[in-house]
């Protein structure tokens, strides 16, 4: 028997800097008893109507990888010549071309495989980090958020804050009841207001 928690909550948890315009991509896993393929189904219709997409791949044979991206966003990280050239020395054929990239980036995620850190470019992760990441295998950052900083760690403690308010925002008001695309325009509003 499934045992189905609540996936809305962990949508929102992992998601929402994605969600509301914020970051280019957001990824989490999530295991088969708590999630089911309605509820991917309507998450997909319902980042769609938000010009998002979503991707749901096999991550392991019990687990899913949900990642929503913007791709308009996503091509314009991918015309950027020092990212095209790092791709393709990590073997991507048309770094340019955004929807054969992503592709080949979501063949890599799936089952099997070393996880490929070039993702978090697509995550919005500066380049300099995605590659001292990498040369440091993960050690000797300046600052660690959402990424491990390793080139402007004063800048990558601003943007994580950033997400963080996003998340905590948006989590409250999931807990007070409203949906995900409420939520949304809540936060793009509130957004608005502040600016």
């Amino acid at each position: 028997m499934a045992n189905y928690m609540n996936p809305d909550r962990s949508f929102i948890n992992f998601l929402a800097p994605t969600l509301c315009g914020i970051k280019p991509a957001s990824l989490f896993t999530v295991a088969d008893d708590e999630i089911s393929e309605g509820t991917i189904n309507r998450w997909k219709s319902g980042t769609a109507k938000q010009n998002l997409c979503l991707a749901a791949l096999r991550y392991s044979t019990r687990r899913w990888m949900i990642i929503v991206y913007d791709f308009d966003w996503i091509a314009r990280l991918l015309s950027d010549r020092s990212i095209q050239s790092y791709l393709i020395e990590k073997g991507y054929s048309c770094p340019s071309d955004t929807c054969s990239t992503l592709g080949e980036l979501f063949s890599r995620l799936e089952i099997g495989g070393t996880f490929p850190h070039e993702v978090g470019l697509f995550l919005g992760y500066p380049y300099q980090d995605v590659v001292d990441f990498e040369k440091n295998e993960g050690r000797n950052c300046k600052y660690c958020g959402y990424w491990k900083s390793y080139s402007n760690p004063s800048q990558a403690k601003i943007c994580c804050d950033q997400y963080r308010c996003c998340t905590r925002m948006c989590r409250q008001w999931f807990e007070q009841g409203l949906s995900v695309p409420q939520i949304i325009k809540k936060y793009r509003e509130a957004a608005q207001d502040a600016a």
